[in-house]
């Protein structure tokens, strides 16, 4: 056979045998085509481009031996495209006439591996920054209200605000950044994100101060919205786990580190700087973005790239804006409520609530809690107690990655060996059961060792609770771009929302807590937690049956 831009090949036609792998039965016949699938597991769950092929590939696979697969012999999914502005790496399965159970895969790369992981670490570090940026300030929130001259409580409006504005942008940027590219959109949001920070750095009162922190927050939004579009755009299905667990750990931890900084940081040059750092670090991820950032968008409609000719350079991938735009699609009115008409889908309604939850128990309800805890429990200065949040929060983050990103890819690669070569994305989900136990472990060994022992135990508590908050993360993010992946940059925007709705902890978690104790208190906040698993285990039960149901 041969192809465009590829070398020349042969396949030999072989008869399978009852001894041959389900791997290597699918598709080796020389009659074997796409549209002979009669199994609905096998078929895409994308409608838009279910006409042109039934294998989840996003192309036209108008001859069997053109299905390109990666080095298991599994289809690659999406099936990537000749041309070289295509962010995905082409793999063509060849049959060697020695053994012809032995399969050669020739990659061609059109993005370099280098490339594809600086975008990657740059909207890792991006979304890092959307919560850094607006945590930084927390363990000096009582140096602030005394500057501004509020309350403790008024003062933590500024990082609300932040918060909800965060929440809200990506409705308004996702849909644009569907269809004028990731790139534009992401540099106007780091762009805001900067200029927010140094207005609050420079606020002469606190309404001056919210105003700034709305803007802020409006562009962290975006910052935090792109990364699962591009993760989407680059990287093949049985990829997304691993490079999906490492976007996560960026998300995790801005927190956790904007902790471990904030608090020295506002002792020794006061808390103006908290935002001032936050500014310069938004600085430097701009001019990185500016040079290292490529658009990854890339249109896949089969009959668009059937008559398609032109290849676009690095240097119009990164400032051709006019070129970048999307040919097979334009913006209406109805797809900034896109997001919202996902929530009828159960594959990405309870995700979203099980992860809301996880997300406001096991890492906010901390970050804005712990100030006031271990400062009337333990008399610890704002400095340590970031520290201990901090340093706590990293290590089980660092440690529940460990069992996550590369293990959800192992997991669905062995599951769809025993199922012909399918891989369903349920499978990722059997990974999500252990967070079920650690997180709401964590939560209780936090409620009854605080105040009641030595500081230490209660962040053991926290370390374990935000174990399971990552292996809660990444399989999720992973889950819900594997169900529906042309719809990837909305699940995006509905998980950054659930952060979003999380400020809510701050009106009720330590009221509650004072009047029915720590352990009550954080044993309702476990049980709330645990209760919100059992939609998700109901998916790995009926969930492909409920994809096949409504869509």
């Amino acid at each position: 056979m041969s192809r465009a831009g590829t070398e020349e090949t042969e396949t030999e036609p072989r008869t399978s045998t009852s001894n041959d792998s389900p791997v290597e039965k699918l598709g080796d016949s020389p009659d074997w085509h796409p549209s002979t699938i009669t199994d609905p597991e096998l078929r895409f769950e994308d409608k838009e481009s279910e006409s042109n092929c039934n294998f989840n590939c996003d192309c036209d696979c108008s001859h069997a031996a053109e299905l390109k697969r990666d080095s298991n012999g599994l289809p690659l999914v999406p099936q990537p495209s000749q041309f070289k502005d295509d962010p995905l790496v082409s793999v063509i399965k060849l049959i060697n006439r020695q053994s012809s159970r032995q399969y050669n895969p020739v990659n061609r790369i059109n993005w370099p591996t280098w490339l594809k992981w600086t975008v990657l670490i740059q909207v890792g570090f991006m979304a890092f920054l959307g919560i850094y940026t607006s945590a930084l300030i927390n363990p000096s929130l009582v140096l602030l209200s005394k500057a501004m001259e509020v309350d403790s409580k008024t003062a933590a409006y500024s990082t609300t605000t932040a918060i909800i504005l965060g929440g809200v942008s990506p409705f308004i940027l996702t849909p644009i950044a569907n269809v004028y590219g990731r790139r534009p959109t992401t540099l106007f949001a780091i762009s805001i994100t900067m200029l927010g920070g140094v207005g609050s750095a420079v606020s002469p009162n606190f309404s001056a101060l919210l105003g700034t922190r709305a803007m802020a927050g409006f562009g962290m939004g975006g910052m935090m919205s792109v990364g699962t579009a591009c993760v989407n755009d680059m990287f093949f299905l049985h990829e997304r786990g691993e490079k999906m667990g490492v976007y996560s750990i960026f998300v995790t931890n801005g927190a956790h580190v904007a902790a471990l900084i904030g608090g020295f940081l506002g002792q020794a040059a006061g808390w103006q700087w908290d935002y001032g750092l936050g500014a310069l670090s938004c600085a430097l991820s701009l001019i990185l973005a500016i040079f290292l950032f490529p658009e990854t968008l890339f249109p896949r409609d089969a009959s668009y790239l059937a008559s398609r000719t032109h290849t676009r350079t690095y240097t119009q991938l990164l400032f051709d804006f006019r070129g970048n735009v999307l040919p097979t699609r334009s913006l209406h009115a109805p797809d900034f409520l896109q997001t919202f008409r996902m929530l009828k889908y159960p594959s990405i309604l309870f995700p979203f609530w099980y992860y809301t939850t996880a997300w406001t128990f096991c890492n906010v309800l901390p970050a804005i809690t712990l100030a006031t805890i271990y400062t009337s429990e333990y008399h610890l200065k704002p400095g340590p107690i970031g520290a201990c949040l901090g340093i706590s929060l990293t290590i089980g983050s660092l440690l529940g990655e460990f069992f996550a990103g590369r293990a959800s890819d192992v997991l669905i690669f062995r599951l769809a060996l025993r199922n012909g070569g399918v891989r369903k994305p349920e499978y990722r989900l059997y990974l999500c059961t252990l967070s079920v136990f650690f997180m709401p472990a964590g939560l209780l060994i936090f409620g009854a060792t605080v105040g009641k022992t030595y500081y230490i135990p209660p962040l053991v508590g926290l370390a374990i609770s935000v174990f399971g908050l990552q292996i809660t993360t990444t399989t999720l993010y992973t889950y819900t771009t594997d169900a529906y992946p042309t719809l990837a940059p909305s699940s995006g925007t509905l998980f950054n929302a659930s952060r979003g709705l999380s400020f809510i902890v701050g009106f009720f978690a330590l009221p509650y807590a004072a009047n029915i104790g720590y352990l009550g208190a954080w044993g309702t906040f476990a049980a709330v937690v645990a209760v919100s698993w059992v939609p998700v285990g109901g998916l790995m039960v009926w969930g492909e049956r409920w994809r096949r149901r409504w869509g």
